[in-house]
């Protein structure tokens, strides 16, 4: 039983991980990522600003309709940033993993030395929204949940496995006369065949050692 909870555990904990890339906030007005502190998942944001302390992390994409991004120093996001509105402002160390996506030119990029993005800056949101439900919703949640499935379909299996296996040590261990009762019902035959005991005290004593069976 303890193995059996065990184990359950350790799929919760793999679903946790697993629908954590499906997750997703979001906010009116500003929000603030601490220092130090990684949002899992995407962040969207309407009519506000998204300030991310230093050493802060996204793992997905940032999305602002209305407001400024602020990423402090040796802060990441690793999808996208996409603003219709607004400005970035990036410190030194910081990294977008993925495009930098403005409705407009007239938003302002303000790149610190050693910022970074890896993806391309451009004006063209439109294949960012097809993008958006490849990327983020196939990969980001239909693969984890295939992949949990899975690992549910073979965890079924193999409790299924080991529950026949008991059920077939049972049946193997438990005949329909034990090796000590068996052994005491030979001698007591052998000895009423070699007539030391009579018949009465041989079913007599019979009974009693399959009485106790």
């Amino acid at each position: 039983m303890n193995r059996k909870f065990a184990i359950i555990i350790m799929v919760i904990a793999i679903a946790a991980l697993l629908l954590s890339g499906c997750m997703s906030a979001s906010f009116s007005g500003n929000y603030v990522l601490k220092e130090g502190k990684t949002l899992r998942g995407n962040l969207f944001v309407t009519s506000g600003s998204v300030t991310m302390e230093e050493n802060s992390r996204v793992t997905g994409t940032i999305m602002l309709t209305s407001g400024e991004l602020h990423m402090g120093k040796n802060t990441q996001v690793g999808g996208d940033v996409v603003l219709t509105s607004g400005d970035v402002y990036m410190a030194d160390g910081s990294i977008i993993h993925g495009d930098l996506i403005l409705s407009s030119s007239d938003i302002g990029v303000h790149q610190a030395p050693g910022a970074t993005v890896e993806g391309n800056t451009t004006t063209d949101i439109a294949p960012f929204a097809i993008g958006m439900v490849t990327k983020s919703f196939l990969l980001y949640c239909v693969l984890p949940i295939v992949l949990l499935i899975v690992i549910f379909l073979v965890l079924g299996t193999w409790l299924g496995r080991q529950s026949k296996k008991r059920g077939q040590v049972v049946q193997v261990t438990e005949p329909g006369v034990s090796g000590d009762s068996k052994t005491k019902l030979e001698d007591l035959k052998k000895m009423l065949d070699e007539d030391l005991i009579s018949k009465d005290d041989y079913e007599k004593k019979k009974a009693e050692i399959l009485s106790k069976m």
